[in-house]
């Protein structure tokens, strides 16, 4: 007769988990931060503001920046009141859902400004994290 293993079940670290989702979030906002900057990587607000592909990339990855930044925990936006999260989150809100069009140079304006600000406090989170 052969023994076979007995998977018992081993109590799941809420905390753990919730530490996992924060970073896969952290590292979304990362990745479209990243995506932002290659965009407009050489190139003025002149040629942005004419580039119609790369104001719909720019768009599209702030959006995304702005929606992962909503549902990042409360606890944790409290630790970086530095960062505009209702600028951040209202933008995001209006170019992924079309509440309104956002100015091409608010677009540029976080593309320069917020976006690297957040790059710099999202890495030092990450780092915090492990």
């Amino acid at each position: 007769m052969e023994i076979n293993e007995v998977s018992i079940p081993v109590e799941v670290d809420n905390n753990n988990r919730l530490d996992n989702r924060l970073e896969a979030q952290i590292q979304d906002i990362l990745e479209a931060i990243a995506a932002t900057e290659s965009f407009v990587s050489g190139i003025d607000f002149l040629q942005f503001s004419c580039d119609q592909k790369t104001i719909f990339a720019v768009e599209r990855a702030i959006g995304l920046i702005g929606a992962t930044a909503r549902r990042l925990p409360i606890s944790f936006l409290d630790v970086y009141p530095q960062i505009n999260w209702r600028r951040l989150t209202s933008v995001g809100d209006s170019l992924m859902f079309g509440y309104l069009d956002v100015d091409l140079n608010t677009l540029w304006e976080m593309t320069q400004q917020d976006v690297p600000f957040v790059k710099r406090l999202m890495k030092d989170a990450i780092s915090n994290l492990g």
